[in-house]
C-alpha cells in the first residue's frame, strides 16, 4: 500500500476512535437515561482532528514500537474524554403510577468498567501481537512475560 493510503487510513481509524469514544458511547448514555449527556451529536473539531492526526502518526510509524505507543495514547485519551463526558451523569429513569412519580438514579460506572476494561483489553492485546511478532527475533521472549507475570 502506498503512503498516502497508509496516512489516509490512519485518519480514518483516529476518527473511527474518536466517534466510538466521544460520540457514540456518550449517546448510548443519553438514550439509557443520563439526561446531562448534550442530546445532539456536536463534534468537536480540535479534538477530532487530534485524533485523527494521531491515527496518521500511527499509520506512518507502522511497524515500529511508536506506533503501538500511538495507538495506545489514542485509546487511552478517547477513554479519558469518554470518561469526562459521562463521569457523575447518573441514568434517570422515571415511572409514573396514578399520581405518583418514582425516579430511579442507576450510576453510570457499570458501564464505564466495561469500556475501561474493553480498551485496556485491546491494548493488552496490542502488547502481545508486539510480543509474538518479536519472538523470532529474541529467542525466549514469550517465557520471559510469562516468568515476570507469574
Amino acid at each position: 500500500m502506498s503512503r498516502k493510503g497508509e496516512i489516509v487510513i490512519g485518519g480514518l481509524i483516529g476518527l473511527i476512535y474518536y466517534f466510538i469514544y466521544i460520540v457514540i458511547i456518550p449517546q448510548i448514555h443519553r438514550l439509557l437515561g443520563a439526561n446531562s449527556v448534550r442530546s445532539d451529536i456536536h463534534v468537536d473539531i480540535p479534538l477530532a482532528g487530534f485524533f485523527l492526526s494521531l491515527g496518521m502518526l500511527a499509520s506512518i510509524t507502522k511497524g515500529t514500537i511508536f506506533s503501538f505507543i500511538i495507538n495506545a495514547l489514542i485509546k487511552i485519551l478517547g477513554l479519558i474524554a469518554y470518561l469526562y463526558i459521562v463521569h457523575g451523569r447518573p441514568i434517570i429513569m422515571e415511572a409514573s403510577a396514578a399520581s405518583y412519580t418514582m425516579t430511579i438514579a442507576i450510576s453510570p460506572e457499570p458501564i464505564i468498567y466495561v469500556v475501561s476494561i474493553w480498551t485496556l483489553a485491546t491494548i493488552l492485546i496490542d502488547i502481545l501481537a508486539i510480543v509474538e511478532r518479536l519472538r523470532p527475533s529474541v529467542p525466549g521472549a514469550i517465557e520471559y512475560i510469562r516468568e515476570v507475570l507469574e
